[in-house]
């Protein structure tokens, strides 16, 4: 047995930062809400706050750890959050159907921009890595 008495161990700082990780994430969706209903744009206030949070971490230059952990459990089950929009698709197939050209343009359309998107931020950070 050892004759040093035991550290006390203090409430460890990785669940307090979380909690602020957590914090920070409803409070971006309520200022994107707040937002959007304080000027009338006509998009959802969680994607204002995404893309607070997306000019956020590209200013910082990194994804802190906390929010990391955070928002790994969410991505992981990220098609958990998407059953309310395929069951108003069955619900609405009558118009989908109505407007099947117009939805199929729209969702190639985006599809692609996605696409380039993704590949035009993928070569900018490859550029970034190779010396």
């Amino acid at each position: 047995m050892s004759d040093s008495p035991t550290p006390r161990r203090h409430w460890p700082a990785r669940p307090f930062k979380a909690l602020l990780a957590m914090a920070g994430l409803v409070a971006l969706q309520w200022l994107g809400d707040a937002f959007v209903a304080r000027t009338g744009w006509p998009v959802p206030g969680s994607l204002v706050g995404l893309l607070v949070l997306l000019a956020g971490l590209a200013l910082w230059g990194r994804v802190p750890q906390a929010l990391d952990d955070v928002s790994a459990p969410l991505l992981r089950h990220l098609m958990l959050l998407l059953i309310p929009s395929v069951a108003a698709v069955g619900l609405y197939a009558g118009l989908l159907v109505q407007h099947a050209v117009a939805f199929l343009l729209v969702s190639v359309g985006v599809t692609a921009l996605t696409i380039v998107a993704t590949a035009w931020t993928l070569q900018r950070l490859l550029k970034r890595v190779r010396p």
